[in-house]
């Protein structure tokens, strides 16, 4: 698995290293799915996919969030990481 900014898919020498990777997770802030679409629009599949406001059930706020907002985030990425890669590990 790697993990890249999400603009490398069109710079083509970074949009072919991540093709060759086992495993792409994309991660969109919100429901506009920025991500989504830009993948969409280059063509590549992805193994997992989270929007963070829907996941979280939260809305898109223009401040700095809540440490416990942090938390929440990185517990929904991590568990989706582990469910990815042993899901890997067991193929």
């Amino acid at each position: 698995m790697k993990i890249g900014c999400l603009p490398a898919v069109i710079v083509p020498w970074k949009l072919k290293e991540i093709m060759r990777s086992e495993k792409r997770f994309l991660i969109d802030a919100c429901h506009v799915r920025c991500g989504g679409k830009l993948i969409e629009r280059e063509g590549m599949p992805v193994d997992s996919y989270i929007e963070l406001t829907s996941e979280l059930g939260i809305r898109k706020e223009k401040q700095l969030p809540l440490k416990d907002l942090e938390e929440r985030v990185y517990q929904t990425i991590q568990k989706e990481v582990d469910f990815l890669l042993n899901k890997a590990c067991q193929a």
